[in-house]
């Protein structure tokens, strides 16, 4: 298995390759996706003590469950489904944090909700996901976690030939 600073390199080294021949949409939307796919959204958040969950700094305890759930080189390493995961699991974990922190503004000033109104509009949610924006973004996350994943499985391949130590 490739070392962490291997696989930033290869992906990083790839983008400029990817950007042009996918041309995609929004190039910001897609080069986002994909910095943030190779530096924090690995397929190697499974791991705890992985150098993507030490970039989260004081946030990294977020991962832990995450590690805990699911092993190493299991959904995290397959293609797309790894990327969704991982989104579900972070958009999880923010509804948790929200609703607690609701909770406890309900203990600590309860006449304060009362002030909002928490409604969700699903037109604009699906219009989200629909925006150029998001879709090169999730083409970027996703492309970057394929980029990791061959790189997982040349390195392995050329290890086992002795073609590396």
């Amino acid at each position: 298995m490739a070392a962490g600073r291997t696989h930033d390199i290869i992906n990083l080294s790839l983008l400029p390759v990817a950007v042009y021949y996918l041309q995609p949409d929004n190039f910001s939307g897609f080069i986002s996706g994909y910095i943030i796919g190779t530096f924090f959204l690995s397929p190697d958040n499974d791991i705890y003590h992985s150098k993507p969950n030490r970039r989260w700094k004081i946030l990294r305890f977020i991962w832990y469950p995450y590690t805990k759930i699911f092993s190493h080189r299991g959904v995290s390493h397959l293609p797309v489904l790894g990327s969704f995961f991982k989104l579900f699991y972070l958009i999880f974990v923010l509804i948790t944090a929200f609703l607690f922190l609701l909770f406890l503004t309900y203990l600590i000033k309860p006449d304060l909700l009362k002030k909002f109104s928490f409604e969700i509009d699903l037109n604009s949610t699906f219009f989200i996901l629909k925006h150029p924006f998001t879709v090169s973004f999730l083409i970027g996350l996703v492309l970057s976690e394929i980029v990791h994943i061959a790189t997982d499985m040349l390195y392995s391949t050329a290890k086992r030939l002795k073609l590396i130590r």
